[in-house]
Formats: C-alpha cells, sequence, structure tokens
C-alpha cells in the first residue's frame, strides 16, 4: 500500500481525514518558552487563543524522532510512502526530512519512498494531497502519483490576505512603521507565492476591495479548468472564508469549494484573520472532480 505523509503546514479536514489514512508530522510550537508538538500536544483552536490573547508562538521545523517513527511505522506496515513537504523556501523541514529518509532508503532497499517539496504548503498542499489520496484509492502506480503531484505543484494558484496587521507586527514579522500605517490606512496586504516564496503583490484598500480582487484574479485564472475543487483556507475568520467560498462559486460556474482552517504553526506567521484561496490553473491527466 502507499500512504501519503504531510506536516502540521498542510491544511486537512475532515472531508480528508473521515475518508483516508494520512499521516502527519508535527512542527513544533513555543508559548511563554513551553515547547508542543502541533496538533499532539496542542491543538489549532488553543493556539489562536493565545495570539488572540496577546501571545506570539515561536515555530520549529520537524525533529527527528518525529520523522524516524512515522518511516518507522510505514516500514513495519510494509507501507511504501511518499511525503509532501513544506516548501524547502520557508522551512528547513524538507531538507532535514529528506536526509532521514535518504538513510532509511538505504537500509530498505525494497521500499518505495519518496520526500517531494511542495514549493506550498496550507490549502494548496491540502488539494494536491487530496488528489493523490484519490489516485491510491484507484490503485494507480508508484511513479504516476509521483508525476502528477509534481505537476500539481507546478500549476498551483495561491492568493491570500491578512485582515489585521498588529500580530505580524507585534510578532517582529513586519516593520512596525508598515504594520501601524497599513492598519490606520485599512489595507490589506495581497500575497502569493512563486516558486516556493510568498511574495508581497500590493496593498489593497479595505476588506471588501480585497476579497473583490481576490474573487476577480481566481476567476480569471481558473477559467481554463472551472470545474475543479478550489480550496478556501482562513485563520479563524470561518465568516470571511463562508463568503469569500460564496463569492467564488458565483465568478468560477462549476467548481466546488473546500474550506479549511490554517493550521497552528503558518497561522502563528500569519496571524488572525487570514484567508487564502487555492486552485490548479491546469487540469491534470488524473483529476478526480
Amino acid at each position: 500500500m502507499i500512504k501519503i505523509i504531510v506536516d502540521s503546514t498542510c491544511d486537512i479536514n475532515s472531508d480528508i481525514t473521515d475518508n483516508y489514512d494520512i499521516d502527519v508530522i508535527p512542527l513544533s510550537i513555543t508559548i511563554d518558552d513551553v515547547p508542543y508538538l502541533d496538533g499532539v500536544d496542542i491543538d489549532i483552536d488553543t493556539v489562536y487563543k493565545h495570539m488572540r490573547d496577546g501571545k506570539f508562538p515561536k515555530t520549529s521545523q520537524v525533529s527527528f524522532e518525529s520523522v524516524s517513527k512515522t518511516i518507522e511505522k510505514c516500514i513495519s506496515n510494509d507501507d511504501d510512502f511518499i511525503y509532501l513537504a513544506f516548501s524547502s523556501k520557508m522551512s528547513g523541514t524538507y531538507n532535514f526530512a529528506k536526509k532521514i529518509i535518504e538513510t532509511y532508503k538505504v537500509k530498505n532497499p525494497e521500499r518505495e519512498m519518496e520526500i517531494i517539496d511542495s514549493k506550498g504548503g496550507a490549502g494548496g498542499t491540502g488539494l494536491i494531497v487530496l488528489q493523490a489520496l484519490r489516485m491510491i484509492k484507484k490503485n494507480l502506480p508508484f511513479e504516476t502519483i509521483i508525476n502528477q503531484i509534481q505537476f500539481m505543484i507546478n500549476h498551483i494558484v495561491y492568493y491570500f490576505t491578512i485582515s489585521d496587521l498588529e500580530c505580524l507586527t507585534s510578532g517582529g514579522r513586519l516593520g512596525k512603521t508598515i504594520g501601524y500605517m497599513g492598519n490606520a490606512l485599512n489595507l490589506k496586504p495581497y500575497l502569493t507565492v512563486k516558486d516556493g516564496k510568498i511574495i508581497f503583490s500590493k496593498m489593497i484598500h479595505g476588506s471588501k476591495k480585497t476579497i473583490q480582487t481576490l474573487v476577480k484574479d481566481v476567476s480569471e485564472e481558473a477559467a481554463k479548468f472551472p470545474n475543479q475543487i478550489i480550496a478556501i483556507s482562513h485563520a479563524d475568520d470561518l465568516k470571511t472564508a463562508l463568503n469569500v467560498e460564496s463569492k467564488i462559486k458565483e465568478a468560477v460556474v462549476g467548481c466546488k469549494t473546500t474550506i479549511f482552517k490554517i493550521g497552528a504553526v503558518l497561522g502563528s506567521h500569519l496571524g488572525i484573520g487570514g484567508v487564502g484561496v487555492f486552485f490548479l490553473d491546469e487540469k491534470p491527466e488524473f483529476y478526480e472532480f
């Protein structure tokens, strides 16, 4: 059997966990000098509560123990695996885990093991994972699944915005002057991901115009492939996510949608109220709608 492995920067929801077998390797979150394994020792809602109380978590990559434990579980179950890791341009997780996996490959040549740089995370990786899990259910070959994952990585589009800059500035992730001016003038940063890195696109005045821009960009770029699943991820702001979902369904006729809650690690960096939209700009050879 082929297993899909992700780390806790990948957004997943009950549609995935209730229907598929997936392993999640936790990154680490530190709050008040106390370390927690993301999703194991602490859940998303608790982390967001700490953030609303003015605390700013620190995060770190996966541990040797967490990666090894997951790999050994696969080996003991006679499972091959594909690990879709967080972007190597945003974290050391991919390169660190790759070295560990290489040692297991030497010791277990009969097993197929692959780690792939997702060049992203959050709902973008979640969408890719969903299709990979469906390909496994259809018993597609290991190499075919790898090739399809690589295709989707090259064609996944990321758009996201942040509603309140206070968390970013207080946590030292954005200059205080820019953060203050942004909040005072009601300016919202509009971001995307290119070649595995977060790219600042522009500042947009007001939430309403930001969402209009988001929906317009999605509808234009998804036009070649409207019959797909579009993901909306939010950082503890379901109301905005539902609003964006409704507008996207109107703009991209024929699409389906799924909503994720951005995980604690990425939420710690983006702050409360962020929302992102993820979709493919071209249809893969194997795609289940």
